[in-house]
């Protein structure tokens, strides 16, 4: 498997940030689907982010 080309690393207000802004329902959809894939892809969660190859195949489908 190729190397991680970026590495998602959240702090605790970034990730908070993110949340509110999903949370709101009044953004453009494409900063409400940037957000959930920055959230989803944080190595800092508990769950250890999602593999790159993951997402970059829930985003086509």
């Amino acid at each position: 498997m190729p190397k991680k080309k970026y590495i998602v690393e959240l702090t605790d207000s970034e990730r908070t940030e993110l949340e509110q802004l999903t949370k709101k329902g009044k953004i453009a959809a494409y900063k409400m689907n940037h957000a959930r894939i920055l959230l989803l892809a944080d190595v800092n969660q508990q769950e250890g982010g999602w593999e790159h190859l993951t997402y970059a195949i829930s985003n086509y489908t």
